[in-house]
C-alpha cells in the first residue's frame, strides 16, 4: 500500500488513486471473465497487483496473464510477490502491448482488464491505449475497464458497440465497472 501510494505522488497521472482497489471492486472487475475457457489474458496497469493476485487463484493452468506497469518500482513488486509461470511482467506502456501479445506467440487478448486513469491520460496516448485495445482484443472477447466516472461510456458504446456498466460504491473512490463487447447486441 505505501508503495502504491508513493507511485500516486511520483506521478498522480499514471497511478489515478492513492490507494488500491477495494475487494467488492476486484469481484466487479472479474466477474465477466471466464476462467476456465480464458487462454490469455492482459493487465493493464497492474500496480501493486492486487487485481493480479485475484485473477492467478482464477485462472487455470494453461492460461497465462500479461500484465503492463509502467511505474519500474511497481512492475519489479509485482514480479517479486508473484512467482509464478503463468504470468509475465512488462514495464511498458499499456499502448504496446499488442507487441508482447505476438511475442507470446498470440495474435489477441481473450480478456483485457483495466485500471487505468484513462480520463486523467494525456489524449493522444489514452487514444493510442484505446486502439491497441481494439485492435488486440478477440472478437468474442471482453475490455473490462474501471473509472471514477461515466465520462467515456457514449465513446465505448461508439467503439465496441456492447457496453454494461456496473457501479461500486463500495470503494475509496466509488468506481464504474465498464464491460465492452465488440459488435451489436
Amino acid at each position: 500500500m505505501q508503495k502504491f501510494f508513493r507511485a500516486f505522488l511520483s506521478d498522480p497521472r499514471t497511478t489515478g488513486s492513492i490507494i488500491e482497489s477495494s475487494p467488492f471492486l476486484i469481484k466487479k472487475m472479474l466477474k465477466p471473465i471466464n476462467f476456465e475457457k480464458a487462454e490469455i489474458i492482459v493487465e493493464l496497469g497492474a500496480g501493486t497487483g492486487v487485481i493480479t493476485k485475484k485473477i492467478l487463484k482464477k485462472m487455470g493452468p494453461n492460461t497465462s496473464l500479461l500484465c503492463f506497469e509502467t511505474n519500474k518500482v511497481l512492475a519489479k513488486e509485482l514480479k517479486r510477490k508473484n512467482k509464478d509461470s503463468r504470468l509475465k511482467v512488462y514495464s511498458d506502456s499499456a499502448e504496446n502491448f499488442g507487441r508482447y501479445l505476438k511475442r507470446f506467440g498470440k495474435d489477441k487478448a481473450d480478456y483485457v482488464i483495466s485500471g487505468l486513469p484513462l480520463v486523467v491520460l494525456p489524449k493522444k496516448i489514452a487514444d493510442k491505449i484505446i486502439k491497441e485495445i481494439l485492435e488486440n482484443l478477440h472478437p468474442k472477447g471482453v475490455y473490462v475497464q474501471f473509472q471514477y466516472s461515466l465520462t467515456s461510456r457514449k465513446l465505448f458504446k461508439k467503439l465496441f458497440g456492447q457496453v454494461k456498466i456496473d457501479f461500486t460504491p463500495a470503494n475509496i473512490p466509488p468506481a464504474f465497472v465498464y464491460s465492452c463487447k465488440l459488435g451489436k447486441k
